[in-house]
């Protein structure tokens, strides 16, 4: 029998070197933010913010769609960069996303989508303000404040913000005259939105925001390609690199994320048993409450935020909704 010689050739890696930086799927409908409702209020707005947390490895996240309930009629939803503070009236640094008339729906949640879907990066924060315009004071439900957090999960936090009692998006009068914005209130409803992750490559900025057991599953392959006897020896760093950047980030498992989901949930306790005590004031029976009336609802009484802020309305028509 002939010897014969067989020849290897050498493995192409060029396809390794070029690894790509985010996913290219978006996970579909997997996140559904619900606030508390306490139904405290019902009128006719609510302003808050959002903002995109940056611990995990998060390219954005996209909201595509927001849910109140309410008497709701002709509604509009708006947004503007970074926050909402001081820009409560001023309508030119806000953009409409969502306008349209939309049937009553005082039990169940109503779906507002926006369009186009808003974009939130790492770190990103958002103003957001769900506005009804009918003229009375049941247009949508929202609830006092009960913490600095309304809602937290891993991937966004919403925060409190004020409630609107005007028909009339931005304007600083309110339903009975005087000022139209009342402090310390919080959104009710849901938020619908997807995720867009990053997938890892070796550079610190990438590297350091993936959880823990994934980043120790990469030390430890790679210290086992760097021994003679290892299996992964044969292989290309490169081509492990390759490897690694397909995986999703959640590969080697979420207990680093489900820590987080439960120290949210302590945090949240904790925090609003804080803020009631420190809101905590001797009790005095409500002028109402002694003649016999009690009013759900946000009026004139309340206490007012300045209203100094200048006015830049221009007028608006909603589109009918289908439904």
């Amino acid at each position: 029998m002939s010897s014969r010689s067989y020849y290897l050739a050498p493995l192409d890696t060029r396809p390794a070197l070029k690894r790509a930086k985010v996913a290219n799927y978006m996970v579909q409908n997997s996140y559904n933010v619900d606030t508390r409702d306490y139904r405290d209020h019902t009128f006719s707005g609510i302003m808050f913010d959002i903002h995109c947390k940056d611990d995990l490895p998060m390219e954005y996240i996209e909201i595509r769609e927001i849910w109140v309930r309410g008497n709701l009629g002709p509604m509009t939803v708006w947004t503007t960069p970074n926050t909402f503070q001081n820009k409560r009236q001023s309508r030119r640094e806000w953009k409409l996303v969502h306008n349209k008339r939309h049937c009553p729906s005082m039990q169940k949640l109503k779906s507002l989508k926006i369009e186009p879907p808003i974009r939130m990066r790492n770190g990103e924060s958002l103003g957001m303000y769900v506005h009804s315009g009918l003229n009375d004071d049941m247009g949508i439900v929202y609830n006092n404040r009960r913490g600095n957090v309304t809602f937290e999960d891993p991937h966004m936090t919403i925060l409190p913000g004020y409630a609107h009692i005007s028909n009339d998006p931005f304007s600083a009068f309110g339903y009975w005259g005087g000022g139209s914005w009342r402090a310390n209130r919080e959104f009710v409803g849901r938020v619908t939105y997807g995720v867009k992750w990053m997938l890892w490559n070796p550079c610190k900025k990438v590297h350091h925001k993936f959880p823990e057991g994934f980043k120790q599953m990469i030390l430890t392959l790679l210290m086992c390609h760097r021994r003679k006897e290892s299996p992964l020896k044969k292989l290309p760093h490169v081509v492990l690199y390759y490897i690694f950047n397909m995986l999703p980030w959640d590969w080697a498992g979420e207990v680093d994320v489900k820590k987080k989901i439960k120290k949210i949930e302590e945090n949240k306790h904790e925090e609003s048993v804080a803020y009631r005590r420190s809101q905590y004031v001797p009790y005095e029976v409500p002028y109402e409450m002694r003649f016999g009336y009690m009013d759900d609802d946000d009026d004139d009484d309340d206490d007012d935020d300045d209203d100094d802020e200048e006015s830049d309305d221009e007028d608006y028509e909603p589109e009918e909704d289908e439904d």
